[in-house]
């Protein structure tokens, strides 16, 4: 409410973000040659389960518990496609196939639950690779991707070309500033100038 009267009153001009949104575009692939570790193509999240419900991430790097759950690298476990958790024999070696199926030397244990969804540009960070639903992005699509195994997505954000885009904003904002001043100016001139008798 301060700032809002402030730039009534001509005394504070600022900007506000009126909406963010996560950019799910596959970043660049890094080879590790590690049966669990898989990139996945655009648009495609992994489902995993959260004390808050299904949540979802595009980190691919899972771990085996002693008791043979699959986890995410920060412990979230893996989900398969019915929903459970995904699970292996105790001891085994599992690995990935590009279709997401889970493998071990005794056979299939599972497939990996992949989804989609119609807006993931609106879905909401919760952690550093923690992604929910919202009625924006829409209600997860399960589908069949294909996986680049033993490989490793990198963050898909550069360096040079955010500080790029935040020095156009930044000189954009500059010159609209500059702009309005002129106007009030005018209008401070309009409004003091005494009209000739």
């Amino acid at each position: 409410e301060v700032l809002q009267q402030a730039g009534k009153m001509g005394t504070l001009r600022y900007a506000a973000v009126q909406a963010t949104a996560t950019s799910s575009e596959a970043g660049a692939i890094q080879s590790t040659g590690r049966d669990l570790d898989f990139a996945l193509p655009d648009k495609a999240f992994l489902a995993i389960q959260t004390d808050a419900g299904e949540r979802y991430t595009r980190a691919g790097s899972l771990q085996v518990r002693p008791d043979g759950t699959l986890t995410t690298k920060d412990g979230r476990v893996v989900l398969s496609e019915s929903g459970d958790p995904l699970k292996v024999p105790p001891g085994s070696a599992p690995a990935i196939t590009e279709d997401g199926e889970v493998r071990t030397a005794a056979g299939p244990a599972g497939r990996l639950k992949l989804v989609t969804f119609a807006e993931p540009a609106w879905m909401v960070h919760e952690g550093s690779t923690l992604l929910a639903a919202t009625t924006d992005s829409g209600a997860a699509t399960p589908i069949a991707a294909r996986l680049t195994v033993g490989a490793l997505e990198e963050s898909n954000a550069s360096p040079v070309t955010a500080m790029t885009e935040m020095l156009s904003a930044t000189r954009m904002f500059e010159a609209f500033q500059r702009a309005i001043q002129t106007f009030h100016e005018a209008d401070r001139r309009v409004a003091t100038t005494t009209p000739a008798t």
